[in-house]
């Protein structure tokens, strides 16, 4: 729960007065055009920045109250273009996500096991755990990412961009693990760029612009040409896929976004 949340970059504020609930059981994408302000929130929500004013609440607490180790029990993160470490074979790489489980009284147990197995099942990474994650292809290594932060075993879960640069059927294949993932009850947060991936996989989309709120609401609700042309400057028709009814977004022309907001 975000609560009149100003987030300040460089001495000015990138994110004005954001209120927001995310929701469990639901895939939660966050769009708008490049500088508005989405992942800047994201890391806001994930404590890797701190808001300049109002609050952020996990499960009823201030997220500034939690502990590393308790926030990372609670959500995981996976940003854009994480490093990886060299020399780490896939399994290695995915185990990293037990560590927030982990203390010096604890040492590696059974469960840990079977948390990594589950995540690399349910990410079809079972398969490359013995190879190196240093030498897998892109759509490879981001459903070994993904994996990592299944095995964290956390309720809430946030990727930033998750399918930059990855082709469509693997971008496709990333997005259906996240819905599977929500489904199951998981609070799910997404960054992305591409419209119709967020329409196509979402169950509530924001759109923001120069860090405000612009439009919240299910994908047929806040999909539409005015919303487009107003917050992406983005001549569009909309239509609804033929089989599954959700919104589809045919790009026209680009031209200046607008000052308001016709919500559906």
């Amino acid at each position: 729960m975000l609560s009149g949340v100003c987030v300040a970059r460089g001495g000015r504020n990138v994110v004005h007065d954001v209120g927001l609930e995310i929701l469990p059981g639901q895939m939660t994408v966050l769009i708008g055009p490049n500088g508005c302000g989405k992942s800047t929130l994201l890391k806001t929500v994930s404590r890797l920045l701190a808001p300049a004013s109002g609050e952020v609440r996990i499960g009823g607490r201030p997220l500034a109250g939690l502990s590393g180790r308790e926030a990372a029990r609670q959500m995981a993160l996976l940003p854009q273009s994480p490093i990886l470490p060299e020399g780490l074979r896939v399994r290695d790489l995915v185990a990293l996500g037990r560590h927030p489980h982990r203390s010096l009284l604890r040492a590696w147990s059974p469960a840990d096991d079977a948390a990594i197995e589950r995540a690399m099942r349910e990410t079809a990474t079972l398969d490359l755990a013995d190879r190196p994650a240093e030498a897998l292809s892109g759509g490879q290594r981001q459903r070994c990412w993904i994996a990592m932060a299944l095995a964290q075993e956390t309720g809430i879960l946030m990727l930033d961009e998750p399918t930059t640069y990855l082709d469509l059927s693997v971008q496709m294949e990333v997005m259906a693990i996240l819905a599977r993932r929500a489904a199951a009850g998981a609070t799910v947060l997404v960054v992305l760029h591409e419209l119709n991936l967020a329409a196509a996989f979402a169950d509530r989309i924001v759109m923001m612009r120069a860090g405000r709120i612009m439009a919240d609401g299910r994908p047929e609700e806040v999909m539409n040409a005015a919303n487009l042309a107003a917050i992406f400057g983005l001549r569009a028709d909309v239509i609804a896929d033929p089989v599954t009814g959700r919104p589809v977004c045919l790009p026209r022309e680009a031209g200046g976004a607008q000052q308001g907001v016709v919500p559906a």
